[in-house]
């Protein structure tokens, strides 16, 4: 009887202790963590630059044809706010000399005999062109802002003024002070990520072109979609690789502003007008539809015993009203 006591206390003591056990495992339930949902941060699709008024005297060039910001906004120095019914024609001061941009070599720029693509060509300027002088007035037609200039011939016309700018001599460019202040403010912007530092140093007439490749597909972004840069997550489609030919897809914070960011917290060199780099299998040269916009190369040379790792950027500078701001920028890399 005694026997059987004991054996009955220690299975007792056994179950206890398996209960206590399977209790302590257990425990309290655990809550789930809260649920984060993320944002998706505001997306900032490019602008694009008006349909090119061209004579084409060549098959197109290798690069794309530039997408642009609408002109509804736009006002050449010199002239008054379109703000008339459409076609009217506002008077303003005759100013310049002005540069055609954005025609390619070979190509032309049309002059017409009235505002708008409607009226007849009666003249044209080339892509190198440096002397276009305008008369005043202006006129907008279907968002467009055309100026009147003094024709090639003689006489007066109307041209496209997304295909103008200030004309500055290289010289006078390259002395200007105010750009060194420019890039270096670009400079402070990138390393901060600031789309609001960033925005105010962009072109208000043609935005900020902006090419992960040097022969790849750009995206213009006037001042206000500069604000998000920074953050964007549209996917743009930036073209091939120039070596590899490799496709790149993606938002510019994340496959263009990184190449930024490696130059501007680098040791890099400035040489004005003239593309510096550290050696490549494909064209590294300024392009020919910018031949009248002044620029600077941004080289970042490779460490020794990576030298292929050098990196430049080709930074385009407009001046509107005789004030410098960024017009492009054109990443340059080794590739294979």
């Amino acid at each position: 009887m005694k026997r059987t006591l004991i054996l009955f206390a220690a299975s007792m003591a056994a179950i206890l202790s398996l209960n206590a056990c399977t209790l302590s495992l257990a425990g309290k339930p655990t809550p789930l963590p809260t649920q984060i949902i993320l944002l998706a941060t505001p997306t900032a699709p490019p602008t694009v630059l008006p349909t090119p008024d061209l004579s084409i005297l060549t098959p197109a060039q290798s690069l794309p044809t530039l997408a642009a910001t609408p002109a509804a906004s736009t006002v050449i120095p010199g002239a008054a706010a379109a703000t008339g019914a459409p076609g009217a024609i506002l008077p303003g001061q005759p100013s310049g000399p002005y540069a055609v941009i954005h025609v390619g070599a070979g190509e032309t720029l049309n002059v017409r005999s009235a505002p708008g693509t409607g009226a007849s060509v009666i003249a044209t300027y080339s892509a190198t062109s440096t002397n276009v002088m305008r008369t005043g007035p202006s006129s907008n037609v279907n968002n467009v802002l055309w100026v009147q200039v003094i024709s090639p011939g003689g006489g007066n016309g109307w041209v496209n003024s997304a295909y103008l700018t200030e004309y500055v001599a290289p010289d006078t460019f390259c002395a200007d002070g105010r750009v060194n202040s420019l890039l270096t403010n670009f400079g402070n912007a990138v390393r901060s990520s600031n789309g609001g530092t960033l925005a105010p140093l962009v072109s208000p007439l043609h935005g900020i072109t902006v090419r992960l490749w040097r022969n790849g597909n750009a995206a213009v972004f006037d001042q206000a979609h500069a604000h998000w840069i920074f953050s964007s997550t549209y996917a743009h489609d930036w073209g091939a690789a120039p070596g590899s030919g490799l496709a790149t897809v993606g938002s510019i914070h994340a496959e263009v502003v990184p190449k930024w960011m490696d130059v501007f917290t680098g040791n890099y060199t400035l040489s004005c007008n003239s593309p510096q780099t550290g050696g490549a299998s494909y064209d590294t040269s300024w392009p020919a539809i910018y031949a009248n916009v002044n620029f600077y190369s941004l080289y970042k040379p490779g460490p020794a015993g990576n030298e292929n790792s050098w990196r430049t950027l080709l930074v385009g500078v407009e001046y509107v009203q005789n004030h410098p701001y960024l017009f492009s920028v054109t990443q340059l890399q080794w590739e294979p």
